[in-house]
């Protein structure tokens, strides 16, 4: 758990234990509708803290994005490259097996 995690639990334990708060329950309370309960309500409310998340989000910049995606590229193509030539020496291997197996 990061420091933010860890100060924001440590406020919501501190605002649970006021005197005179109560924890609110759905379904309870003057009547009204809460827009947290049901599916819609909880993919809006799921929604906005996905927004809110990526604001905290540090993004690369240009040159380390440039720099990512070359690294990415030739390590793609090297890979690659290294699967290709081993598929083709034992695609050949089990070729020539099996030509001197049948004659």
């Amino acid at each position: 758990m990061n420091r933010e995690m860890r100060r924001l639990a440590d406020r919501e334990e501190r605002r649970n234990k006021q005197p005179g708060r109560e924890k609110r329950r759905p379904g309870s309370g003057s009547g009204e509708a809460d827009s947290s309960t049901g599916r819609f309500g909880r993919l809006v409310r799921f929604l906005r803290e996905v927004r809110v998340e990526l604001t905290r989000v540090n993004w690369p910049g240009r040159r380390q994005m440039v720099a990512f995606t070359t690294v990415t590229v030739i390590t793609t193509s090297a890979l690659t490259g290294y699967v290709f030539l081993v598929d083709l020496a034992f695609s050949r291997t089990i070729l020539a097996g099996i030509r001197a197996l049948t004659g």
